[in-house]
């Protein structure tokens, strides 16, 4: 086999492997993408039950407190 053969059916298998990996890359981007996702619709979903049930000043009025410095 000549050495322009070999060279052909390295780069091919290299192209090959390429396509693979990168293929795997963009599954775990979607992968990534629903877990941010359902992270911040938990976060969310938490952040409104909290707020349900939040009997202190709200939050608006603790950073004025603390930008005047009332405390």
């Amino acid at each position: 086999m000549s050495s322009v053969q070999s060279l052909r059916e390295h780069l091919d298998r290299m192209t090959q492997e390429l396509t693979q990996i990168k293929k795997i890359a963009i599954g775990l981007e979607e992968s990534d993408k629903e877990k941010t996702e359902g992270a911040w619709d938990d976060l969310m979903a938490a952040s409104k039950e909290i707020s349900q049930e939040w009997e202190g000043i709200s939050a608006v009025e603790e950073i004025r407190t603390q930008r005047e410095k009332r405390w």
